[in-house]
């Protein structure tokens, strides 16, 4: 097991583990605390992605109790994957990784989870070559995200993430590093 160790902002004894199809439940209980009913996507549209990119797919525990996930995956072009729906593959070759979802239950928030699991992603997507990384925030997510580094990207996005939800994406070293 991966252990995210005591970096600053991190709460010690926080572990990250890659995500199996065994995780998927406690990954929709996840989802709904985090999203409501809005946004929930199917065990089958997450198993998907697993299945197509299961390096790029961690699960947060504290105590032995999932508290976050990320689906993250390799995509190339200018705008989003589609939400709710399998996708029927990845490209073979990518411009960037695709952070698809990243939730923390309401009782982690503020311990460190996110920020941990997005460093994992990063590091894949850094390992995988790739540009940067993108993801759809949202409209409550944006300030969020922006203070992760991410910034606006302009695109038309597919139908399901809803009235204010914005393409954003991030170099994948700090500007300032």
């Amino acid at each position: 097991m991966a252990d995210a160790g005591c970096a600053p902002g991190v709460v010690p004894g926080l572990a990250l583990r890659p995500l199996s199809a065994a995780d998927l439940p406690a990954v929709l209980v996840l989802q709904r605390a985090a999203y409501g009913d809005d946004y929930q996507e199917s065990a089958r549209v997450l198993a998907r992605k697993l299945e197509l990119e299961s390096e790029a797919c961690w699960l947060a525990q504290l105590g032995g109790v999932a508290v976050g996930y990320v689906f993250a995956h390799r995509w190339s072009g200018e705008g989003a994957p589609p939400l709710h729906a399998p996708l029927a593959a990845l490209p073979d070759c990518a411009d960037h990784g695709f952070v698809h979802d990243l939730a923390v239950s309401p009782a982690a928030r503020g311990l460190g989870v996110a920020a941990a699991l997005l460093a994992r992603v990063r590091a894949w997507s850094a390992a995988a070559g790739h540009r940067g990384l993108r993801l759809v925030a949202l409209a409550d997510a944006v300030p969020f995200w922006t203070r992760h580094g991410f910034s606006a990207l302009a695109a038309d996005l597919p139908a399901g993430y809803g009235h204010g939800a914005c393409l954003m994406g991030r170099a994948l070293r700090d500007p300032q590093a």
